[in-house]
């Protein structure tokens, strides 16, 4: 169980920003929102009304924890530099948590699953909640053709239809997690947490051309 009293979890992975204040009595506060044009504005925002709603100051945390995707690149960058520019300013601890551990609440082997867009998901595989592979990006027809162990958990986007397909049992239905569940999962989980570090599954569309530009004489 982590030794930290106060921690401060911020979810920027997906299209709601989250925050959240958690302690040893649970969950103090939360405040989600949906993303606009200006996510570095609005979670700074968010960030205010936590602490205001939790009647608490910066000087009372003494740990924060960000999720570092698999999600949105433009939302998984915003939550982890604005959460270790805070950990530095206040000297406090920074974790990063993998967005697929809000999904694992077993020991029993589980199949994470977090929808990209139609038919096609991030997935990553767990057992006694520790990950035994990375993270990789599968379409629906992939997944219902792996063969997985009987008694494997399916936990996460359209769990309940994949688990009924594959004979499975389900767990969680959905993905969307609340900053509130990635502070639970660093406090009251005996995880090696890392300094955050954002996971990115598949590259961003813009690539490098692969030709050089004709030189101009």
């Amino acid at each position: 169980m982590s030794i930290f009293k106060t921690i401060l979890a911020i979810d920027t992975a997906h299209p709601f920003y989250s925050t959240a204040i958690i302690n040893s009595n649970g969950v103090l506060a939360e405040i989600s929102i949906k993303n606009n044009e200006k996510p570095s504005e609005q979670i700074e925002q968010l960030l205010d009304k936590l602490l205001l709603k939790a009647n608490l100051g910066m000087h009372d945390l003494d740990c924060i924890g960000v999720s570092v995707g698999p999600g949105n690149f433009t939302g998984i960058r915003v939550g982890i530099s604005f959460a270790k520019g805070i950990a530095l300013a206040m000297n406090v601890k920074c974790f990063g948590i993998n967005r697929f551990q809000t999904l694992i609440d077993t020991d029993l082997p589980t199949l994470g699953i977090i929808s990209i867009r139609e038919n096609l998901f991030y997935t990553q595989m767990f057992i006694k909640k520790k990950p035994i592979s990375d993270p990789v990006e599968e379409n629906l027809l992939k997944i219902l053709n792996t063969k997985y162990a009987n008694d494997t958990i399916i936990s996460g986007d359209h769990a309940l239809m994949i688990s009924q397909k594959l004979g499975l049992k389900c767990g969680k239905e959905t993905s969307i997690s609340k900053a509130s569940e990635l502070g639970i999962c660093l406090k009251f989980s005996d995880s090696n947490w890392l300094f955050p570090s954002p996971i990115y599954v598949k590259g961003p569309d813009a690539k490098l051309p692969s030709e050089l530009p004709p030189k101009i004489l």
